[in-house]
Order: structure tokens, then C-alpha cells, then sequence
């Protein structure tokens, strides 16, 4: 294709886009927990995050990609003000915000001042969500979103790979982070503008990161498929998901040209201009006007020309899909910026007036000959799969370094010679800012308080694996290797613990590495050996409190079972999470089914009206928050008449940290049909045969006839992490452990558990360990220790349910049953965890070793309430036995 005047059009052939190879899933690969942070503000940043996640999903199957809307979590109403203000002032202001985009590069002060004050706000809203869902990945892909990840990496130490892909062609200073450990551009020649706009960023160009979807492809086709004419130049006119621009003024004028020339003009969600375009009345085959279009790759493989004017994600697209370009009168600010910078790399041209505009389209029409160009930058100049794997491999900068393991040799002292360094000793010296930690949440501190030299605050669970296919156990190395595998994925067991002052929170810090070997231990049983010398190994696992100078987790391979079988003891610090966490770690040291990857459609980000009032999310939060509100109310007041816990003779002060764990199962499917003959559900089923045996194996006939339980009650679970923190509310509950028949002690508990959760105890003992985190550390310690005690407890009862979990392997055994373990309180002697698994449900009874006597006539106990519970017959209710 050639042009007197100089167009592009046809001299964008001579370059290719890179050959971007798709990488075959790894063998093995962890899959990732990836948080990718857009904004609903024009489609470009959605879009880029639709095809960032179609390739996560490539390369790591099963990964879980969770979007946030940075607007949205920037405050009620804040999503529709900044779109309503970014459509103002493209529309009716474009000399403001002109004005303010060339302030950016020509004021230093003003981008360091604007990008602290954005980034200070997103990041304080965003830090609760990026702590909730607990990533080992996050990418950006709106700038403010990338603000708000620069200010938590600055001042919470955020510790997991951080990137951002810049969706417009050309980067501007809002984009470019130093914080971040990449910045994606995707064009070499944009990356020395970006290293102007921050310098000292990591910056790197990759392919434009769109959809595979977007690829050259049969142009009758794909024309077919929207009916347009296979004899005629199509001109596809599409300017974003807002429509905005001179796009009328250019259809207009498009549409008079005479010759075989057909326009269709795509408006996205501008309806308004869908109504003004048909009412030019032009005829079909001249004009088709179209709002949003789904099938946008084939549109472009359509088109002989495509006609827009910001340079974002549609010119992208074409690209990509190998459709020429223009240029028509580029809005303000960063659609001129990207359409000098594409018409410098000779990727398009730029049109300021429509004469000009159909002087070009007339002669490109009239040339039709020219090969479609497929134009972008050289290959070897780009990161392959968008730069996923480069972020993937980043190691963040530390922040705290680990402190040494403890000793029982003094260290030396200070000293005070020269050779330490001007002003070494000098008092005046002014103190180092102490690095940055992310704070533990006030739940999760709460656990690290109520830590005792006899009273170890760790939880966990016992694996009982198979032999391996060729009928061996499996070894030490073997889960060494596959912890090396898949620690870099699992942020929760490379978290260690960080002063942050006397005052305050104790802080978190994501090592970059862990050496798996030093958490696995290996206990081997002398030959003949059997079940009750691997409950001794365990036991005594269960009784060494976690070193707490590297991440709180520990593993013990209990070998030389017969049959090639292998226990797994896995223990981490209740600060690192609750019941939930903990089996949400475990479940991801699993070897990865084999098969396809199984999403099918792309979630992507929900969809919501693009200029919606901003009072409407004002009043649905006001709304939210008051129903809430009255219900946290009611919960404090049921917590506040509770009261003291029952005095009883097995609550008492521990002399040491010993323990005794013993463990047995009960057949889920009975359990399910029990509860729902009963009209109950299966964990106030548990409840009350836990309760029964708790009465006739530690409570003599004059005992009190209640025992205190806490029972962890999940909240919202669908917004937290499966893999860290402790998201769950406690009840009170008043076991009846008297002499009452099954069925009546069966109501009264799921009575009374149904009754605190309707009254909003869980929210209100959460609001109440927030309250007790807000104050001094020293006080909220002291707070703690006085209420998790026998003081207001007796028992701790945890039950979880894992509905229909696939065959497990791990390390390539076959993992045969997990049972869970709760960590006990002080002067709480009795810890019940309850986990349904598939067929079977799995009951961990942790004792202090003062109890060990009566653990065998606990779970006789247990047996024969359910025996008893199983002969009850009442009359048909409805129920949810779930």
C-alpha cells in the first residue's frame, strides 16, 4: 500500500510480532493465588487483565484469580465520581486535563505529591483486601491500583511478586513504580519513556498483553460472520468502551465517501450515540452501527482499516490481530501521547482533520493490493507470556532480615572502637527507620499473646499417606523436594515475624526463601513396631513449641509403619491462621490433578453500569452497614450475660507443655442422614456427641450439667483467604453434658448455636478481639491471656467440612485420611477438632498429658453416643443436614 502524503499504511509491514510460544503447564507447578487489581474505567485495564488471567490459567492450572476494582475500594461513590470526571474531561474539558497530564512531566514535585497522595489512599484501602485473600502474586493493571501497591511494598513491606502492565501503548509518570518489581510496556521503544517517567524502575517490554482470541485469521470469514460486504473496504470505526471522541464527526464523513467503502462503527456501552449514528439514516451497506461488540477478534480480522483515537486497548487489539491503523483527532493527554509514540514506531498515523482523514481512507481503498500488515517489535526485544513467568521468578527486595537462631553463647558486646563506623557510638546519632512490616491483624496477634512457655499456640492436622505406586513409603527427600516446589507459591509458610516496637503489633515479613529441610523432621520406627509408637512420636511433636525466629511451621514423617504406610504431622502457629487456613495450606501442598484445566469462560471482573450516580453506592453501603450494625449490637449483649465459665475438675493452670493426641473416625454419610432425620446440621450433631462423651468420660454425677465450649464459626468465607489468617467468629456455647436422652440433647444444642449465630455473637467477638487490637500491645496481651483461659472456656470445639474432596496424593502417596489439630487455651485441657472428609469424618482429640489416661475412654465415649444417637428415631421434621 502506498501514499503520496506519507501514510503508514502501508510501510508497518516490515515488522513482526515476536514469536510468543504458549509454555506448556510445568509438571508439578504450584498453582498460583493471583490478585489482579484493575478499575472499571473505560474497558483497556479489564481487558488487559482478561488476557494476563487466560494465561495465568495456562501456565499454572487451578490457579485462583481474584479481582479488585481499585475505584471500588477506594470508598462508596469513588468507582462513578472518577468515571463520571474521566468523561467530563475528555468530553467537555480537554484542555484541563491536558494541562494536568504535561504538569506530570514537567513538575517532578507534582507527580511525587499527586502519586503520594493517591497512593497513600488506595493502599490503605486496598491493604485489608490483599491481606484477605492472601496472594503469592499481584498485577496491576490500572495506575492508581499500581500507587496503592507501591505504598504497601513501601510501608507494609508487601512481599510477594508485584507488577504492572501498562495498557496504554505510551507510559506516562502515573504508571511506573520503583517499588514495583516489574513494570510491563509493550513496545521496546516505550521502555526508555517510562524509565523517564520513574527513574531507577524495573522495566521490561512484552508482546501487547490481549486475548489469544486477537490473531490474524480468514478475512471472508470472519466477514460472513457480521454479514459485511467480502467485496468491499471495511472501515471499522471503534474509540473504547465509552465511545467518545470525534467519533460522530469522522462516521459522518466516512459514511459520504463514495466508491466501494462500507463503515461500521462500533459505540461500546455510548448508547446515545448508537441513537444519533442511526438516525443519519445511511444506508445498511454503507453503515452499520453496532453498541457492544463480544466478538471483537473477528470484527477486527473483518476490517481493512481500523479508525480510533486513544491508542489503548482496541489499538492493541489490532495490532495483534494484524489490522492497519489510524489515528483520528487522539483524545487529550494519553491518547496523544500513545498516538505519537505508535506513529513514531510506525505502527499508524495520525489524522488531526477530517479532509485529511478521507483523503487517506480514500487512497487506501483505492490500493487494496498491499498484504495486511502483522506489524510489531523485534523478536528477542520482549519477555515471552506477557512477562508472567519473569514476575513469577522476581524476588522482592528484603525488608527485615532474619534474625539469628537463639544461642546460649552472650553476644559480644557493643563495640566501641573506630572500626564500627562514624558516629557508631555517638548518642546523637539519629535511629534508623526500622523496615517495614506488614502489622499482624489484631485475631492474629491474639494468638501470638496468649503464647506460654506450657501453653503453645499451634494447630495443624495428621496425614495418614499410602505407599507409593511401587509399594515403598514415601521419604524425607521426597517432601524436602516437593516443599521446594511449592513453598515460592505459598506465601504462608515463608512468613516470619518482625518487631515493630514495644507498643505495637508485632509485624509479618514474606522471606523470599525457606529451606524446606530445616522444617522436616523424620521419626523412624524400629522394625516391628506399630500405630501406638507412631501416637508417641506425634505426641511428642505435639509438645515442642515452634522456634520463633524463622516461619512458625513445622512437619514430622513418622516412617516404618507397616504396609509402606507414613504419617504427616504438620503444625503452624495460630497466628498464621485458623482451622480454614490451615487445611487450605495443606490442600495446596497436594500433587495437581491431572487433566485440563476445567474454567472454562473467563470470570474476568464484574460488570456494573459505566456512569453510575455516585450516591446510589452511598446509600446500598448505608444500608449494608446499618443491618450489620444492629446485629453486632445484639452479639455484644448475648457476650457480655455470658458470664464465667462452669467451674470444673479438669480446668486448671498446665504444669508443662505436654500433650496426647488421639484420633478416630466416624462414617460421614451416617452422620448426614442422622442430622437430617433430626433437623439439625452435622457440626451441632458433633456438637452434641462431643458434648455426651465430654459428660461421661471427665464430669462425675454432682459436675455442673453445662460445659463452656468455643466454637469457631466462619464469616463470610467466600471473601477470605483459604491459606492465612484467622477470619472466624467464636460462640459461647453451654454444652448440656448431664444425663438427657440423645434427642433432646441434640435440640438444645442446635438450639442454642442457632440462637448466638442469629443474634450476631461471631461479629461481635470479632468486633471485640479488633477493639482489645487497637490498644497498646503490652495491654492487649494482657487482655488476651485473661480471657482465652478456663475462666471463660472449658472445652474448644472446632468443626470443619471438606464437602467432596477428589483422591489426594502428595509427594505421589495417596493421602488416606487428614485429621485436624486445635490448639488448647490455658487451663483448657481439651481440644475437639472435627473435620468431614469425603466418606469418613475425622476427629483430633489434643489433651494435656495430665488427661492422657482418659483419651481411650473419650473416643469409647464418643463411639457410644453416636451408637446411641443412631438408635433415636423421632418424628419426620424438616432439616438441613448439609
Amino acid at each position: 500500500m502506498t501514499d503520496k502524503g506519507g501514510s503508514a499504511l502501508g510501510r508497518v509491514v516490515s515488522r513482526r510480532l515476536p514469536d510468543t510460544p504458549s509454555h506448556p503447564p510445568v509438571p508439578g507447578a504450584t498453582p498460583r493465588r493471583v490478585l489482579m487489581v484493575s478499575a472499571d474505567i473505560g474497558g483497556g485495564h479489564d481487558a488487559t487483565g482478561r488476557a494476563l488471567q487466560e494465561r495465568i490459567l495456562e501456565l499454572w492450572p487451578g490457579s485462583t484469580v481474584r479481582w479488585l476494582d481499585t475505584l471500588d475500594v477506594m470508598g462508596p461513590g469513588v468507582g462513578p465520581a472518577f468515571r463520571r470526571i474521566y468523561v467530563t474531561n475528555v468530553e467537555l474539558t480537554p484542555w484541563l486535563y491536558e494541562f494536568f497530564f504535561r504538569s506530570l512531566w514537567r513538575y517532578p514535585w507534582l507527580t511525587r505529591a499527586s502519586k503520594a497522595f493517591t497512593g497513600a489512599w488506595a493502599g490503605r484501602r486496598l491493604g485489608p483486601r490483599v491481606e484477605a485473600f492472601d496472594p503469592d502474586l499481584v498485577i496491576s493493571t490500572y495506575p492508581l491500583g499500581s500507587a496503592g501497591l507501591a505504598w504497601l511494598r513501601r510501608h507494609r513491606g508487601l512481599g510477594v511478586p508485584i507488577g504492572a502492565w501498562v495498557s496504554d501503548f505510551a507510559p506516562h509518570p502515573f504508571w511506573v513504580y520503583p517499588q514495583l518489581d516489574l513494570n510491563l510496556v509493550v513496545h521496546p521503544q516505550a521502555v526508555p519513556m517510562a524509565a523517564a517517567a520513574a527513574p531507577g524502575a524495573p522495566i521490561a517490554a512484552c508482546p501487547p498483553p490481549v486475548l489469544k482470541r486477537f490473531h490474524p485469521g480468514d478475512q471472508a470469514a470472519a466477514r460472513g460472520r457480521f454479514g459485511l460486504d467480502t467485496s468491499r473496504y471495511v472501515v471499522v470505526v471503534a474509540c473504547g468502551s465509552f465511545g467518545f471522541g470525534a467519533v460522530e464527526e469522522a462516521v459522518r464523513g466516512l459514511a459520504t465517501l463514495a466508491g466501494p467503502v462500507q463503515v461500521v462503527v462500533v459505540c461500546g456501552h455510548n448508547r446515545q450515540l448508537v441513537d444519533r449514528l442511526n438516525r443519519l439514516g445511511a444506508p445498511a451497506d454503507r453503515l452499520m452501527v453496532l453498541g457492544w461488540v463480544d466478538d471483537m477478534p473477528a470484527l477486527l480480522r473483518a476490517a481493512d482499516l481500523l479508525v480510533t483515537n486513544a491508542g489503548g486497548a482496541t489499538a492493541l487489539e489490532a495490532w495483534a490481530t494484524g489490522t492497519p491503523m489510524l489515528m483520528y483527532r487522539p483524545i487529550a493527554a494519553h491518547g496523544a501521547a500513545n498516538a505519537a509514540l505508535m506513529t513514531a514506531c510506525g505502527l499508524t498515523d495520525t489524522s488531526q482533520d477530517l479532509p485529511d482523514l478521507l483523503r487517506r481512507v480514500r487512497l487506501a481503498a483505492q490500493d487494496r493490493s498491499s498484504p495486511r500488515p502483522y506489524a510489531g517489535p523485534d523478536g528477542g526485544t520482549c519477555l515471552t507470556e506477557f512477562g508472567l513467568l519473569a514476575l513469577a521468578a522476581a524476588t522482592p527486595p528484603p525488608s527485615v532480615p532474619a534474625p539469628p537462631a537463639p544461642s546460649s553463647t552472650p553476644p559480644p558486646a557493643a563495640s566501641t572502637s573506630p572500626v564500627a563506623g562514624p558516629g557508631a557510638t555517638d548518642p546523637r546519632r539519629r535511629r534508623p527507620r526500622r523496615p517495614p512490616s506488614w502489622p499482624l491483624r489484631a485475631q492474629d496477634a491474639f494468638f501470638l499473646h496468649v503464647q506460654s512457655p506450657t501453653v503453645a499456640q499451634q494447630i495443624g492436622s495428621v496425614l495418614e499417606l499410602g505407599p507409593l505406586p511401587e509399594g515403598r513409603p514415601v521419604e524425607r527427600d521426597e517432601i524436602i523436594d516437593l516443599l521446594a516446589r511449592r513453598l515460592p507459591a505459598i506465601t504462608t509458610l515463608r512468613r516470619r515475624l518482625s518487631e515493630r516496637g514495644r507498643w505495637r503489633r508485632p509485624g509479618w515479613v514474606v522471606d523470599p526463601w525457606v529451606d524446606p529441610a530445616e522444617h522436616v523432621d523424620e521419626h523412624h520406627l524400629p522394625p516391628g513396631s506399630g500405630d501406638d509408637a507412631a501416637e508417641s512420636a506425634i505426641d511428642v511433636f505435639w509438645s515442642q513449641p515452634l522456634p520463633m525466629h524463622r516461619p512458625l511451621w513445622q512437619m514430622l514423617l513418622v516412617t516404618g509403619l507397616p504396609d509402606g504406610r507414613t504419617r504427616l504431622a504438620i503444625k503452624l502457629h495460630h497466628s498464621l491462621g485458623d482451622g480454614l487456613s490451615v487445611i487450605g495450606t495443606v490442600q495446596r501442598l497436594f500433587d495437581p490433578a491431572p487433566g485440563p484445566n476445567g474454567h472454562g469462560k473467563l470470570p474476568g471482573p464484574a460488570r456494573r453500569p459505566a456512569l453510575r450516580h455516585p450516591g446510589s453506592a452511598l446509600v446500598e453501603a448505608a444500608r449494608t452497614g446499618t443491618r450489620r450494625t444492629l446485629g453486632v449490637i445484639h452479639g455484644l449483649a448475648r457476650l457480655a450475660v455470658a458470664g464465667r465459665a462452669p467451674r470444673t475438675p479438669v480446668n486448671r493452670p498446665f504444669r508443662t507443655p505436654g500433650r496426647v493426641f488421639v484420633s478416630t473416625t466416624l462414617p460421614s454419610d451416617e452422620l448426614r442422614r442422622m442430622a437430617r432425620r433430626n433437623g439439625a446440621h452435622v457440626s451441632e450433631l458433633m456438637c452434641a456427641l462431643v458434648a455426651d462423651a465430654l459428660g461421661n468420660t471427665y464430669l462425675p454425677p454432682a459436675a455442673p450439667t453445662g460445659l463452656r465450649a468455643m466454637f469457631a464459626v466462619s464469616v463470610d468465607p467466600r471473601n477470605r483467604s483459604r491459606t492465612h489468617g484467622n477470619w472466624t467468629g467464636a460462640i459461647a456455647l453451654d454444652l448440656p453434658v448431664g444425663p438427657l436422652p440423645p434427642l433432646r440433647r441434640l435440640a438444645a444444642v442446635r438450639d442454642r448455636l442457632r440462637s448466638s449465630v442469629t443474634a450476631g455473637q461471631p461479629l461481635a467477638a470479632i468486633l471485640v478481639m479488633r477493639a482489645m487490637g487497637a490498644l497498646p500491645a503490652p495491654v492487649h496481651g494482657a487482655l488476651a491471656r485473661r480471657v482465652y483461659s478456663h475462666r471463660f472456656l472449658n472445652v474448644i470445639v472446632s468443626y470443619l467440612s471438606e464437602r467432596s474432596p477428589r483422591p489426594h496424593r502428595l509427594a505421589g502417596a495417596p493421602v488416606r485420611a487428614v485429621t485436624p489439630v486445635v490448639a488448647l487455651a490455658d487451663g483448657v485441657p481439651i481440644g475437639v477438632g472435627v473435620l468431614r472428609w469425603g466418606d469418613t469424618t475425622n476427629v483430633g482429640i489434643l489433651l494435656d498429658e495430665t488427661l492422657a489416661h482418659t483419651a481411650s475412654p473419650f473416643v469409647a465415649a464418643l463411639h457410644a453416643a453416636f451408637a446411641e444417637m443412631s438408635r433415636s428415631h423421632p418424628d419426620p421434621a424438616p432439616g438441613n443436614g448439609g
